[in-house]
């Protein structure tokens, strides 16, 4: 008795393939939400971790800290960067931060911390050109700041060895910042959107005035 080959048909085989492509383009937007909402826990993560390593150092050290966020400068293509950068004594006003934030590595000048959400690792690009907050069809996260000091899209806080928080205001490439106490919590933001529509949940990290970072959903 002949027996014949097991196997799929070429109609057999099209038929499974039409059905997994379409699985797969059903599946797509629902992974890129997944993936930018893991990326926007990472970043809520990261401030809440950076807050503790900034506070540590400074006792640490014996040397005042400046964190500095800016929403719309060119090298995050708009979708935020925090820098944090050791001063020169224990006291917020009596460091040339100019001189801090303008000198090179070479003479001790190093960033301590960056989060630039312009980076692939927070806001990949499949092209390699920079993300930008205006980036259309895909999926960015964002990251903001609200609270008590002016511009919305702008923070300067420095933190003293004393455990002493300092909100700056002024511009310091110039003249420096003029420094005053921290009275309210500074709100950092991280929010998903496409296209300019906000997506998901907001993610809220408070600074509050001489405390530690903390996570408000």
């Amino acid at each position: 008795m002949h027996r014949g080959a097991a196997g799929f048909t070429v109609l057999e085989l099209l038929i499974v393939i039409t059905v997994m492509g379409t699985m797969a383009a059903l599946m797509a937007p629902g992974i890129g939400e997944f993936m930018a909402d893991a990326r926007a826990s990472s970043v809520a993560e990261d401030l809440v971790r950076i807050s503790r390593h900034v506070r540590a150092r400074a006792q640490e050290t014996g040397l005042a800290h400046l964190l500095v966020f800016g929403g719309t400068s060119n090298d995050s293509g708009g979708l935020g960067r925090l820098r944090v950068y050791e001063g020169m004594n224990n006291h917020c006003r009596q460091t040339p931060w100019p001189q801090a934030l303008n000198g090179t590595t070479a003479n001790g000048f190093a960033t301590i911390e960056d989060l630039n959400l312009g980076h692939s690792s927070f806001n990949p690009v499949s092209s390699g050109s920079t993300p930008r907050a205006s980036d259309t069809n895909r999926q960015v996260v964002v990251l903001g700041v609200r609270g008590s000091l002016g511009a919305p899209d702008a923070a300067v806080l420095c933190f003293e060895p004393s455990g002493i928080t300092m909100q700056g205001a002024g511009n310091a490439s110039e003249a420096g910042y003029a420094f005053s106490a921290q009275g309210a919590p500074v709100v950092f933001t991280v929010t998903r959107s496409m296209s300019g529509e906000q997506r998901g949940a907001v993610r809220e990290v408070v600074f509050p005035a001489g405390g530690t970072a903390r996570f408000r959903y």
